[in-house]
């Protein structure tokens, strides 16, 4: 019962999966002006419009819910990593593939599509989380954190680790620190520290 408890405390992957969302969301500006073929464009652009802006909304929305609501939590740092070091890897292996790729017809489109879906999957099972574009304008950065699972003194002897996406302004979160974020659901935290 405290198990099923606690997996619920920290919402639903749903956020991790909106987050990846973000990240490749540029794609769709891009998409919207190359244009397509089997789409007109007055109902093209809007949709990729909509396809870019709306992650953002979605997270922006959930942050203002998790301040309104005070509800943070606070993990012990075992170790922290910027994600800039895969930045070159994501843009492209990523961006640069799937804006290229042929979408003259509605079977190439499709094709795309679901390629970048196959992606957008393979990013959140994996935990790769980038950073929105807006909120990298803004100044945060995201972290890939470990951390010791537990909260009595007994597990947090053992060596096991929960990984965390921390949205933070910080350029360097510390080893064997404590951090207190806002919870956004699926293990994504958004530092209440303002700077370092």
């Amino acid at each position: 019962m405290a198990m099923k408890n606690a997996r619920a405390a920290e919402g639903l992957e749903l956020t991790r999966f909106i987050l990846v969302w973000s990240s490749l969301s540029p794609v769709f500006v891009l998409w919207a002006i190359r244009g397509v073929d089997a789409i007109e464009d007055a109902y093209w652009i809007p949709i990729c419009v909509l396809l870019f802006l709306l992650p953002t909304l979605i997270l922006w929305f959930i942050l203002r819910q998790a301040r309104k609501a005070e509800n943070t939590k606070t993990i012990h740092i075992s170790s922290a990593k910027d994600q800039r070091e895969h930045l070159l890897t994501y843009l492209f292996a990523m961006l640069i593939p799937l804006f290229d790729a042929n979408t003259d017809d509605m079977r190439d489109l499709t094709a795309v599509s679901l390629a970048f879906i196959f992606v957008m999957f393979l990013f959140w099972h994996m935990r790769l989380h980038y950073m929105n574009l807006f909120f990298a304008m803004w100044g945060y950065r995201i972290f890939t954190v470990e951390a010791k699972i537990g909260t009595i003194e007994k597990d947090r002897t053992r060596d096991r680790f929960v990984t965390y996406a921390v949205i933070s302004r910080r350029h360097f979160i510390p080893d064997d620190d404590a951090l207190t974020g806002y919870r956004l659901g699926g293990r994504v935290l958004f530092d209440k520290a303002t700077d370092d």
